[in-house]
């Protein structure tokens, strides 16, 4: 069969958010070009068309095919005992005939081969006449493939306005008329089943269902037989294999699908092409190799044994037909996947994918092995066919047939002789493993998901539309029945409607038609400002959830806080306002700022969430008021001077002069007042002896000493004023007298 998606030429692309590569398969050619004895080729031109050959090395091939034909090989029942069946399908583009000539040279006791033979390059619903019995003359274990190309015959049905079917039944006479032998082994390969047929699009899966039933049919005029079913495979380098694996589980689902697969197809054979850079790391071991070749060559038939129980008819199938087609076309950069690589790498290459298939199927219980590979023989750049070449890839024929007949007593035999693994240990420049493929061994389950922006309102208002949608894998995917998807919210305020202006429920349900991913839009409204967790939720399905913000809305009230402050004179007060929305959810608004007139005092600004109010050195209250829109809200501030009095005068002698100790405290408080000013005068008797004045240290005390020593008598102070700023002082001089 074809390169990665068709039989010919390669032009990789993404489709559908796949990497795939798709084929045109009057297209196809042959390259060659002068090479020396030790090439690694790394860039292709663009080849010339060439009509496809049944060898390469014609006389060569015929001398063999000669001696094999003339002396036909024979097993003895031992050597079948011993060995695994396999069946092996190989698609050609070219040089079929040296192909199973060099199988038959060194054949496996216990396989099947089946060789593909392209039609016509120039109408490709014309087969080759001369070509059938020379491989069945190979003996029987060699059958012959009729290539039926599907572009091909969609032509025909369109060019004689017939049917699919019909085009089945004509390919079969067409077959029998040029020598395919049916009852001799012979049977139809079908080339290929397009993307198109995996992702269900149009009639392309019906059409295909059609033409198999013809092929399987015939026109009563040939016996009715199974062929193999070539479908197209996407490249092992994907990065994004999600849109892939939807598409192919929803696939599975399609039961009638597979019902007539088992029913005409008896090899499901996926193009699976794979890049010899995701093969060769350096220092892995053959098995770890193996196991990775596996993860890509037999992905479908580990999500089909993932599958539910409900994908029985596709999990029947896969399962009993499944024939992977990997990888010997030889020397490719892209198409049959990355290739180019000199031949003793490709020699391992095809040694280690024949260990890889040969392992795949035993594990599963299945009585015979299923191996495929694409045969494509193309030379760096297409000008000619060299004889390094033709010997070259001869070489990896010999290898593929080694490994093929080797592995039937044990799989790791394709490496080479026990214990020695020869092959299969290549390491190729920036090879490295891709562990994406190994997601095929687990079913993704359907699931919810929103297709809309996650919410943003403001409280009280509608949301813009909200849509769940039907998803496997983050991939919208529809169900083949109607689904029911209820919504809610985490909020107790929160809630649904199928209108922006309501009414508006906690709960609602959306139902999502058959052949639809997404139901109708709904609103969400929210009156409690915060984070809230949508949730989707439907039978059998995962939920989805999303997160909605819901912000406050305008202004529809205001505080301001303190409501009411008392400062001393040059005291400071912070005022901070706090608005509201009409649902009670606070908001931090940008207000404006005003005083009363004649207030004691002044603010540092006149708009913002808050505001110092600074007093100044009178005393009085002030009304502060806040606005924001249309609301607005007040704090009075009362500026006041704080009680001053003194506790206490204190005498004492020194050196016979005289010492008067005041105290000046905070009458409210009791707390000392540093700073203040004090006047004094001291009497003796009733005469003015002396005076003096001072300010008050920290401890809220001044001592004020007479200039020389004072007679016998009796001392009495008098307070004459005693000032502190934000102070005013009670007038009251404590009682006091000193006698000596």
């Amino acid at each position: 069969m074809p390169p990665l998606c068709g039989r010919g030429r390669a032009n990789r692309g993404l489709v559908g958010g796949q990497m795939i590569v798709s084929w045109v398969r009057s297209l196809r050619m042959l390259v060659v070009v002068a090479v020396g004895l030790a090439f690694v080729p790394t860039a292709l031109a663009a080849p010339k068309q060439q009509e496809p050959v049944p060898s390469l090395t014609p006389k060569a091939t015929q001398k063999l095919w000669k001696q094999l034909v003339s002396h036909p090989r024979t097993f003895s029942a031992t050597a079948v005992a011993g060995c695994r069946p396999v069946r092996v399908v190989f698609y050609t583009e070219s040089d079929w005939l040296r192909l199973a000539t060099k199988l038959a040279a060194n054949p496996s006791p216990c396989a099947q081969y089946y060789i593909s033979i392209p039609p016509l390059a120039a109408d490709k619903t014309k087969f080759r006449y001369d070509q059938p019995w020379r491989i069945r003359a190979l003996g029987p274990q060699f059958h012959v493939l009729a290539e039926i190309n599907f572009t091909g015959w969609s032509q025909w049905v369109t060019a004689n306005s017939s049917t699919y079917y019909e085009a089945g039944l004509e390919a079969r006479r067409r077959m029998a008329a040029n020598g395919f032998d049916v009852p001799s082994g012979d049977t139809w390969a079908m080339n290929e089943l397009s993307s198109a047929v995996r992702r269900g699009i149009g009639v392309a899966r019906q059409n295909a269902r059609e033409l198999l039933r013809g092929l399987y049919t015939g026109d009563g005029t040939v016996p009715s037989v199974k062929g193999v079913a070539f479908n197209i495979g996407i490249a092992q380098s994907t990065g994004n294999l999600a849109p892939y694996k939807v598409s192919l589980q929803d696939w599975y689902g399609d039961t009638a699908y597979w019902q007539d697969m088992s029913a005409y197809v008896s090899d499901w054979s996926q193009e699976l092409y794979g890049d010899v850079r995701e093969y060769g790391v350096a220092g892995a071991s053959a098995q770890d190799r193996a196991d990775h070749a596996n993860d890509y060559l037999g992905h479908q038939l580990a999500l089909a044994t993932a599958a539910p129980e409900f994908d029985a008819a596709a999990k029947s199938f896969i399962a009993t037909a499944s024939t992977p087609l990997a990888n010997a076309a030889w020397i490719w950069t892209s198409g049959f996947g990355y290739t180019s690589v000199p031949v003793a790498q490709m020699q391992d290459y095809v040694s280690a994918q024949v260990y890889a298939l040969r392992s795949l199927d035993a594990p599963l219980g299945l009585a015979e092995d299923r191996i495929g590979f694409a045969w494509a023989p193309r030379n760096t750049d297409g000008t000619a066919w060299t004889t390094q070449y033709t010997s070259e890839s001869g070489q990896v024929i010999d290898r593929l047939a080694a490994a093929i007949r080797d592995s039937g007593e044990s799989p790791d035999l394709a490496c080479g002789p026990a214990g020695q693994n020869l092959w299969c240990s290549a390491a190729v420049d920036g090879a490295a493993f891709t562990e994406l493929w190994k997601t095929f061994a687990t079913w993704s389950p359907p699931a919810l998901g929103f297709s809309s922006a996650p919410v943003t309102v403001n409280a009280g208002d509608a949301s813009a539309p909200i849509t769940v949608q039907l998803q496997t894998e983050g991939i919208a995917d529809p169900d083949a029945n109607p689904v029911t998807v209820t919504l809610a919210t985490s909020s107790p305020q929160g809630g649904f409607s199928a209108s922006a202006s309501g009414p508006w429920t906690s709960t609602i349900d959306v139902t999502i038609p058959v052949g639809s991913t997404t139901g109708d839009a709904v609103y969400y409204r929210d009156t409690k400002a915060g984070a809230v967790t949508l949730t989707a939720t439907a039978s059998g399905r995962q939920s989805g959830t999303q997160s909605a913000t819901v912000s406050a809305s305008t202004v529809a009230s205001v505080s301001v806080s303190p409501a009411a402050a008392t400062v001393g004179f040059g005291g400071t007060q912070t005022l901070t306002a706090t608005g509201y929305d009409a649902f009670g959810n606070p908001v931090t608004p940008s207000a404006t700022w005003s005083l009363s007139a004649g207030a004691p005092g002044t603010l540092s600004a006149t708009t913002g969430s808050s505001v110092t109010f600074t007093a100044g050195s009178t005393a009085g209250t002030a009304t502060v008021t806040a606005t924001a829109g249309s609301a607005t809200a007040t704090a009075s501030i009362t500026v006041k001077v704080a009680p001053l009095r003194v506790a206490s005068i204190a005498y004492r002698l020194t050196d016979g002069r005289l010492a008067v100790t005041t105290s000046v405290v905070n009458a409210a408080t009791g707390a000392p007042v540093g700073g203040a000013a004090v006047s004094l005068a001291i009497y003796r008797s009733s005469w003015l002896y002396a005076s003096g004045s001072g300010t008050t240290g920290p401890d809220g005390s001044l001592t004020v000493t007479t200039s020389s020593k004072v007679p016998s008598g009796c001392y009495r102070t008098t307070l004459k004023s005693v000032t502190a700023y934000g102070f005013a002082w009670d007038g009251v001089t404590p009682a006091n007298q000193l006698c000596r």
